[in-house]
């Protein structure tokens, strides 16, 4: 950062060839690996280290190894992050792009890498931290010991939804604005502030940092104070610590500005520059050829593709020489500066052979040969060929973890667990450690040793059905527990389907999560134990290809559950079947196994899809119909998941990392993309223009996929929560029907219809529904609920035009050009807000 050292860095000559011995054995296993620049070197740091959960020094340069199970396959692909802070120097900024170059070349020069600058990081780079917190200060201002009781009031502003940034800002009534969400940190007293326009999700997600603020900065000795801007909340406390009256005014929604400035490009939009240095200098010229095809790309030189506001790539051929591989991200920087553009904008540096799916997709027809095969019957009983790789034997005598793997340790260090029971903590069994009840909060303390000296950790484990009283103890007690260990252990939330390779580990690929638990002792006192005995048959969903990703979670038991490209362990009162779908990999019938013997000493039978005793469909209830995959998946082309909302002012759309159903927002949209299909699903909560805008994104996200799917060949369906379809959340580890259709599967619901109507609709028709706004009175709109098909959030634009004058004073075309304030001023003012 500005103040370091004189020292300065120069770029090495030519391609290292010596690489950082921190490099030495990194990107094995799935996970992070994270430096820092320090002194100009590169430190790699401990996974105990605050930067792996988002906290990043904003006078900092970090280095971000991800190491990922590549779609349909158990290959590995790196992808490499370098952040640079807002106050970190030139010089830092020089070693971390340098060194960057360094541990790709030590990975074998395939990695892909990313320029990340501070307040413009990609989806990617977020989605790799639950949350993003910018710190003051940086290594060259030295790192004091944290103490609990001694803390400086700070005003931190909340951006973001499903990828959040914590932004520290002046505190000054000018800092807040109407559309985000405010933390007043005094210490003793931690202040949530609420604009009026900020939605339940952004303050609910909010709310999670005041907890974590609370809990692990204040070890759960302060109190919180939530704030709603406009309603009858007491806020004199907080505009005493602020240190100001309360203003008279506070800045809109808009006048704060946006959380980020969404920018759609198309494939035609794109431009692509040929780098070269043949001539003796680096040089970028445009190729002027449309549409854009992969056979533009040159193995002998670096192309620079720029796609706007999006960001630009950096694509370097197998036979481009030394410089151009070496100098490829700075030239890309250089490309910024020339064109007077933004030096914020990302920057994504990939070689041949190496792209991602998003770069693919801006070149006509750019499908792998494999992909465009269709469908290959196996001999004989006519069912597709799935694309996976099939479990080997050779691989389970290989090292669970290499040494130089960012887990703290291999898992071989002691365990302790309790149950949270009437708030207080309950010693677990042993040999029920690794089984977890989705009902309740359990909070486990892993000690192992750095050398001589021990090291802590505790997690917090919280099932998705556990009561708030159950989560809130077990967060005190993990409070407590450290307290107990003098402040040393570090402290780890989990959330059930959320957790970390390493607790993964711990429990060697024999990790379970049984349904029900113990009733609450407080809210849910009236509660009953609710356990699922041998007595009764159990369905388990088995899903993992290594010892810290293995899992088993018991799911509904019936047909519907059923996935054909997982593992099930179904045990009846007389039998434990193992079915194996038809697209399983060898790794996780291997897996399920040893999972088999910890749920029941039944012998174990295997079954082959579609090869079922009549005693296992009567088990489920019946054979009805289940995710069962038609077509091979599109090894290139992996589901993905998008969020589609209008909450920032403006429609825009995410995309969403290593989705589950807890991603799906109910008060918005969301797209599954699986590319054969894409489902629409529309949330309780969604209001009318995201529907519509959404349908709308579905059909021209795929018009401008140049990969070789066209609309006409591309199903389109749209879902509504609470209805989903087989074929829907066949793409969701672990369904609980209990979330939204109470119990109910698909089918069960679609037969409670009359003629057994289908629950799902095409896009088209959808479209159609809304594209008529239906008008009613102003009598009409005043009242709650508004009639059907007003968007409760507008009903301005419902209002009947001859009475839109009277009640208004303006005409809709006046109003329409109005800013959002004061369109929001005048829906107050008419009562229609």
């Amino acid at each position: 950062m500005a103040g370091s050292p004189s020292k300065k860095f120069e770029i090495p000559l030519g391609m290292p060839t010596v690489f950082d011995p921190s490099y030495k054995g990194v990107g094995a296993k799935a996970g992070l690996e994270m430096w820092r620049v320090e002194q100009l070197k590169v430190i790699k740091k401990a996974a105990a280290d605050p930067c792996y959960q988002g906290s990043l020094y904003q006078g900092d340069t970090y280095i971000v190894l991800h190491t990922k199970v590549k779609g349909g396959s158990n290959l590995l692909e790196h992808h490499i992050y370098f952040w640079l802070g807002k106050d970190s120097s030139q010089d830092e900024q020089g070693v971390a792009a340098y060194k960057t170059v360094e541990l790709d070349m030590s990975l074998g020069g395939a990695a892909v890498q990313h320029r990340e600058v501070q307040g413009s990081e990609s989806d990617e780079f977020l989605s790799l931290f639950k949350v993003l917190i910018y710190l003051e200060g940086g290594v060259a201002t030295g790192f004091k010991h944290v103490d609990r009781d001694a803390f400086a009031t700070r005003l931190l502003h909340i951006k973001g939804r499903r990828n959040v940034r914590v932004q520290p800002v002046p505190i000054k009534p000018e800092s807040l604005n109407s559309g985000d969400v405010f933390i007043l940190d005094t210490g003793r007293l931690v202040f949530q502030w609420n604009g009026k326009n900020a939605s339940r999700v952004e303050k609910t997600k909010a709310l999670e940092i005041t907890k974590q603020i609370r809990d692990n900065e204040r070890g759960g000795n302060a109190s919180i104070v939530v704030i709603e801007e406009g309603s009858k909340d007491d806020d004199k406390d907080f505009w005493l610590k602020f240190g100001c009256p309360r203003p008279a005014r506070i800045k809109s929604g808009d006048e704060g500005g946006n959380d980020e400035a969404i920018h759609g490009r198309t494939a035609e939009d794109a431009k692509l520059f040929r780098v070269s240095n043949a001539g003796g200098s680096m040089e970028a010229k445009e190729v002027v050829a449309k549409p854009l095809t992969r056979a533009l790309l040159d193995t002998n030189d670096a192309f620079i593709l720029d796609n706007g506001a999006a960001g630009i790539f950096v694509w370097v051929g197998k036979k481009a020489n030394n410089e151009e591989r070496l100098h490829s991200m700075k030239l890309a920087s250089d490309f910024l500066a020339k064109n007077s553009r933004a030096l914020s904008t990302p920057i994504t540096r990939l070689v041949e052979n190496g792209e991602t799916p998003l770069f693919k997709g801006l070149f006509a027809g750019w499908l792998e040969a494999e992909a465009l095969k269709g469908v290959q019957p196996l001999a004989g009983d006519g069912k597709p060929k799935f694309v996976k790789k099939d479990f080997d034997v050779v691989a389970m005598a290989a090292p669970a973890i290499k040494d130089a793997y960012v887990f703290p340790d291999k898992g071989n260090g002691k365990i302790e667990i309790w149950r949270v029971e009437n708030f207080e903590l309950a010693a677990w069994p042993q040999e029920m450690y690794g089984q977890f009840y989705s009902g309740d909060s359990f909070v486990m303390l892993y000690t192992y040793l750095v050398g001589d000296k021990e090291n802590y950790i505790i997690y917090f484990w919280q099932g998705l059905l556990s009561s708030q009283d159950e989560k809130g103890a077990s967060a005190l007690w993990a409070k407590n527990i450290d307290d107990k260990y003098g402040g040393a252990p570090v402290q780890v939330r989990l959330v059930q389907n959320k957790e970390t390779p390493h607790f993964f580990l711990l429990f060697k690929g024999k990790m379970i999560v049984h349904a029900g638990g113990k009733a609450s002792g407080f809210k849910n006192r009236d509660d009953k134990d609710v356990y699922y005995g041998p007595g009764e048959s159990r369905l388990f969903q088995v899903r993992g290809t290594d010892t810290s990703n293995t899992r088993a979670i018991q799911v509904a038991c019936k047909a519907p559950s059923l996935n054909s490209t997982d593992v099930f362990l179904l045990e009846t009162p007389k039998a434990l079947y193992l079915w194996s779908g038809g697209g399983s990999s060898g790794d996780e019938r291997e897996f399920a196994k040893g999972i088999a013997k910890t749920i029941s000493a039944k012998e174990q039978v295997v079954v082959l899809e579609g090869k079922e005793p009549s005693d296992f469909w009567t088990a489920l209830g019946g054979k009805t119909p289940y995710s069962s995959q038609k077509e091979p998946e599109v090894p290139s082309y992996p589901p993905r998941l998008f969020q589609a909302s209008n909450n920032r002012g403006y429609f825009y759309v995410e995309e969403v990392f290593e989705f589950d159903q807890e991603d799906l927002i109910e008060d918005d949209v969301m797209l599954l993309d699986t590319y054969r299909e894409v489902f629409v699903w529309i949330g309780k909560g969604a209001n009318a223009e995201e529907k519509k805008k959404a349908l709308e994104t579905a059909v021209a996200y795929v018009k401008t996929d140049k990969s070789g799917r066209t609309v006409e060949g591309t199903v389109f369906v749209t879902v509504k929560q609470g209805a989903e379809p087989p074929n829907f959340t066949g793409h969701f580890f672990a369904w609980s029907f209990d979330k939204w259709s109470g119990g109910q599967s698909y089918e069960e619901m679609k037969k409670a219809l009359v003629g057994g109507a289908d629950l799902t609709t095409s896009v088209a028709s959808e479209l159609a529904k809304l594209s008529a706004v239906p008008k009613f009175s102003f009598a009409q709109l005043i009242v709650d609920p508004v009639p059907e098909g007003v968007d409760s959030a507008n009903r301005e634009n419902h209002l009947k035009d001859e009475e839109f004058q009277a009640v208004f004073g303006i005409s809709r075309a006046q109003y329409n050009a109005l800013p959002a304030w004061k369109k929001s001023n005048a829906k107050k003012k008419a009562g229609l807000y």
